[in-house]
């Protein structure tokens, strides 16, 4: 029988195969081993050390790891023009409020304040506490941390006064709103980095003798020289004009928390998405956005009512007549915004044949109303934004909306009052955003065969 000896712990694979070869060297051994518990000590000791070891090694590699592919990241974004600083924002982000602008932007000036609050509720709260015994430490906290943020970013905060947004609620708030929104969603939405922003545009407004803005492409013999061109480029002018709203909120909904924020995620967003879209459709461009369906716009066409036609009316002739003036790349992309009035004249308006004549088809749409969805394939919007009613111009239009851009300085305020409505046991909100909006299109464009100018934006004439 083997004398076992005490002996250190085993803590690698070498020293467990000694331990087992010098000292469990037959089954007496082995069972005194086991009996005594010694075994068990031994077996327990290595596998924690070897646990620790392959824990390391795995730890090291990846840190390794880690390390490469931060770089290879870094190497792809500087190679892309771009330096990012802190953190990427890896949450998955919603592609519809990333293509209208209404995503959370990790560049907006907002982003600094959500550091400060949490929601757009505990905000509202502490602005309503100041200078009342009701405000707490931590709120008289944060309150400081603002005004050490203002300080600090004076000449990027908006100067209108009232409170900064912060980034996510004004991604919230705003994404909300695309769910009733016209314009925002389809438009090209470009961030804009001050109140005013040229975005390039090419002056692309005939094909008869030149192709894309000037470019124009010849056909060569051999050893021909290209005729020279010069490309037209030009500005779209952005300038922020401030939409401000303004509603007074009874007491007891500010008191209570949840009551609070449900308030601010369906009032706000409906308000912001129904101003904008009048904005953006029908703004005569004085202090407002140069709606894509004013007469102002130089890129509307406006298709002729028939002649001898009966007043307040729209026949099938008016629905070709206008289709045939868009452009043949907006057909997978426009829609018909007609207003709800001229609802019984698309359903009634028939195809004239000799002396009769038949219905026209018009696509089914889905949903508990199965109201009328689509016409010559184009997608049909029923809504009370048209800028006039039955008859008038402008109670149906055919536009493809992403030909319009929209500049958004992506900064949103928010300021109240307690004396205003203090009989009333009322609070006062205000709340403004800085945003334009202007047609991409610089004119109607001239065809290569010299027909009749194409566009984006397309309205029926006066009945």
């Amino acid at each position: 029988m083997t004398d076992l000896k005490p002996k250190a712990d085993p803590t690698t694979p070498a020293e467990w195969e000694e331990y087992v070869n010098t000292v469990l060297t037959s089954p007496e051994d082995a069972a005194r081993a086991i009996n005594s518990g010694e075994f068990t000590t031994k077996l327990t000791a290595y596998m924690d050390a070897y646990k620790a070891s392959t824990n390391k090694t795995m730890a090291d590699l990846k840190g390794q790891l880690t390390e490469q592919v931060t770089a290879s990241v870094l190497e792809l974004f500087k190679r892309n023009g771009t330096e990012p600083t802190g953190r990427l924002d890896l949450a998955p982000a919603n592609e519809r409020a990333l293509r209208a602008g209404t995503a959370r932007n990790g560049e907006a000036i907002g982003v600094h304040t959500e550091k400060i609050w949490k929601s757009a509720t505990q905000m509202l709260q502490d602005v309503l506490a100041v200078g009342t015994p009701r405000q707490s430490a931590e709120s008289r906290a944060r309150m400081d941390q603002y005004t050490e943020f203002v300080n600090a970013y004076s000449q990027a905060v908006p100067s209108e006064g009232g409170f900064l947004v912060p980034e996510q609620v004004r991604s919230d708030i705003m994404t909300r709103a695309l769910e009733a929104a016209v314009v925002r969603p389809q438009a090209i939405v470009v961030p804009m980095p001050g109140s005013k922003f040229r975005w390039p545009a090419v002056d692309f407004t005939t094909e008869v003798g030149e192709v894309f803005g000037g470019i124009a492409m010849s056909w060569l013999d051999e050893g021909q020289s290209i005729p020279a061109t010069s490309g037209t480029f030009a500005t779209v002018d952005l300038n922020a004009h401030k939409l401000g709203g303004y509603a007074s909120v009874p007491n007891e909904i500010l008191r209570h928390a949840p009551a609070l924020d449900q308030w601010i995620r369906t009032a706000m967003p409906a308000a912001v998405t129904h101003f904008e879209d009048l904005g953006f459709m029908s703004g005569d461009g004085a202090k407002k956005p140069l709606g894509g369906l004013h007469a102002a716009n130089p890129a509307l066409i406006v298709a002729s009512a028939e002649s001898g036609q009966t007043a307040d009316t729209i026949t099938w002739q008016n629905i070709l007549d206008m289709f045939s003036r868009l452009l043949p790349e907006s057909y997978g992309s426009a829609e018909w915004d007609i207003t709800p009035d001229a609802l019984p004249q698309i359903m009634t308006m028939a195809l004239p044949v000799g002396t009769g004549g038949s219905a026209v088809m018009i696509g089914e749409g889905s949903g508990p109303s199965k109201l009328p969805m689509t016409m010559l394939g184009i997608p049909i919007r029923w809504t009370r934004k048209t800028p006039a009613v039955l008859g008038d111009q402008g109670d149906i239009s055919l536009n493809d909306w992403s030909k319009y851009i929209v500049g958004d300085t992506m900064a949103m305020q928010l300021a109240t009052s307690e004396h205003s409505s203090f009989r009333t046991d009322k609070t006062d909100f205000r709340i403004i955003e800085e945003v334009d909006g202007q047609p991409g299109l610089l004119a109607a464009l001239t065809p290569q065969n010299n027909g009749p100018t194409l566009s984006a934006f397309i309205q029926l004439a006066t009945r």
